[in-house]
């Protein structure tokens, strides 16, 4: 399964916010086996941007891109995937870029109420049958 992550759950555990062990799990289960993790490619700038504005250093905030790329794949967003996104009827332009998934895991589900996709909390997900189902990666 293509399991799509929001920025917010994939900065839980750098800011060690209420839910970041169930992020964290959920990002471990797409680490290999059945699952693949994938994120959109604004979501690298936005995740550097933010990390390197708490912590103030730029080296923490490549470090950061590179552990999420180490078990993650980027969404490429074609003209044809723009135009579609901005014709979703979705509010925010950012969340209808990264709806090419097979699920979404977001804090903000509310942003994603036009979406097709199914779209869970990180805690949703480790209850559901996608978890039941990818737990042979131990």
């Amino acid at each position: 399964m293509r399991v799509f992550f929001d920025t917010n759950v994939l900065l839980d555990g750098y800011y060690q916010r209420a839910g970041a062990a169930a992020s964290e799990k959920a990002m471990l289960l797409c680490s290999g086996g059945s699952n693949e993790g994938w994120v959109a490619w604004h979501t690298l700038s936005n995740a550097f941007y933010l990390v390197r504005g708490h912590s103030k250093s730029a080296p923490t905030a490549i470090q950061f891109i590179t552990d999420l790329l180490a078990w993650t794949e980027v969404s490429a967003t074609t003209k044809p995937d723009a135009l579609a996104a901005a014709r979703s009827g979705m509010a925010d332009f950012e969340d209808a870029l990264q709806v090419a998934a097979n699920i979404i895991i977001t804090r903000n589900t509310d942003d994603f109420k036009a979406s097709t996709l199914p779209v869970m909390t990180p805690e949703e997900f480790l209850e559901g049958p996608a978890f039941q189902v990818s737990q042979d990666w131990k």
